[in-house]
């Protein structure tokens, strides 16, 4: 979902203006825009388009605003109720569609005409995921897929070459070379592992896999893909998980935990409070988790080089896939400055603002042209990342575009939690959170 914890869980946390010495402030009739992100992460890559932009644009002075991705909706919601929101600011499609139906969005579609800006050069499928009722209200900062995150170390030392991570498969019957492959990663203290008749299920030192998304975004979305599910109905239509190729998603991720016992238990990874799966990789608590592009910094600043690869996902019946998402900056309709905004946003949304990204391994950048520059920088850093693009050439679904996207969230955190406990069956939380969300 493009989310970074921070320690800092702390109220609105304002750098000082960059490119403020340059316009010589407001008295001087410069304009300072105030733009908000959660990422902290990618701080350097910003400052660094924003240094740019002020090259060319000496009378527009950029304010970041930082908040953790848990404070930034309430802090963003409370903004615009205040009518103080950013001038500019990163928007989810999570909750796009409520904002452009609340008209705190300023629409864009005359600027990117009258400016001849091309929206070919970005992902068609993620340029119109930032369209409402026919206007288009942002261009796209970046894409992200999801992928198998491994440590090479926990595979070979398990006897797997991890050149065949890549040909994993997995299905609802006998969960496949997928399962058989988390079992040998899943090592009692005893160093039995999970297919061994010594194994020990209640003293696991590392298990071969970790779960922990609050929607689905990194587990069973994905599996749902792969099985031929379909989130909605259509783009802006009906929740339907309850349909069987989605339950059978459901009900094999839930095997994963109890079934098969290959993954770190519900009871520590079930969000909202439990660790994320990246933070047990690199405890070396979990050999494997299938997770997003956006943490990539995570791994590479927790495990040393060499020590973890990322692959594909492993296929399902119907292949493979992943779940695709993006960010948009997208602009405030109550800004005082719309003119510069647009000049801003448009510029963060050029080739090159996003080469600046792409460069220092920041995202993978909404611009297509750039994607191989984004792999060569983390190839420098030892790490193919090419298994984010395959996973996103593969069966995706694109995260839900519903005006119900927070009852949706309530409902399936609180439903699934139960279903990876064991404590309620898969198909009747599907039709629970289904009931819950097509009724709002």
């Amino acid at each position: 979902m493009n989310k970074t914890r921070s320690a800092a869980l702390a109220a609105l946390a304002v750098a000082a203006p960059l490119g403020l010495a340059a316009c010589g402030g407001d008295e001087d009739g410069a304009v300072t825009l105030r733009y908000a992100f959660w990422d902290d992460n990618q701080r350097p890559a910003l400052e660094a388009m924003i240094e740019e932009f002020n090259s060319e644009h000496p009378d527009i002075a950029i304010e970041l605003e930082q908040n953790p991705w848990d404070d930034y909706w309430t802090a963003l919601d409370t903004q615009f109720a205040a009518e103080d929101a950013p001038d500019v600011f990163w928007n989810h499609v999570s909750r796009f569609p409520t904002f452009a139906d609340n008209g705190v969005l300023l629409p864009i579609g005359d600027r990117i005409e009258e400016d001849g800006v091309d929206p070919s050069i970005y992902p068609e499928n993620l340029y119109d995921s930032w369209r409402f009722e026919d206007e288009q209200y942002g261009l796209p900062k970046d894409w992200d897929s999801i992928a198998l995150v491994y440590r090479i170390d926990a595979l070979e030392a398990a006897g797997i070459d991890p050149a065949t991570v890549s040909d994993l498969e997995w299905n609802p019957v006998d969960g496949g070379t997928y399962v058989e492959f988390l079992r040998k990663l899943t090592i009692d203290e005893d160093g039995d592992n999970a297919l061994s008749p010594d194994f020990d299920p209640e003293n696991v030192v590392q298990y071969g896999t970790a779960m922990a998304s609050a929607t689905g975004q990194t587990d069973w979305w994905n599996f749902a893909a792969q099985n031929g599910c379909s989130l909605q109905t259509e783009p802006w239509g009906e929740y339907a998980i309850d349909a069987p190729e989605c339950v059978e998603a459901i009900q094999f991720t839930a095997d994963l935990y109890n079934r098969w016992g290959v993954a770190v238990p519900a009871e520590v990874t079930n969000q909202p409070n439990g660790a994320l799966g990246a933070e047990h990789v690199v405890a070396g608590q979990a050999a494997t988790t299938m997770d997003g592009s956006w943490m990539l910094g995570t791994y590479r600043d927790g495990l040393e080089p060499g020590t973890w690869a990322v692959a594909d996902n492993p296929s399902g019946p119907v292949g493979s896939g992943s779940v695709i998402n993006g960010l948009s900056n997208a602009i405030y309709a109550g800004t005082e400055h719309p003119d510069e905004a647009w000049e801003f946003v448009k510029f963060l949304g050029s080739e090159e603002a996003q080469a600046i990204a792409t460069g220092m391994g920041s995202v993978w950048p909404g611009v297509s042209s750039l994607n191989q520059g984004f792999a060569d920088y983390w190839a420098g850093e030892g790490i193919d990342v090419t298994g984010f693009q395959a996973a996103a050439e593969g069966t995706t679904i694109g995260y839900p575009l519903s005006m119900n996207d927070a009852a949706f969230g309530t409902a399936a955190l609180d439903e699934f939690n139960q279903v990876w406990l064991g404590q309620k069956d898969a198909q009747e939380a599907a039709e629970a959170v289904v009931e819950i969300a097509n009724a709002e």
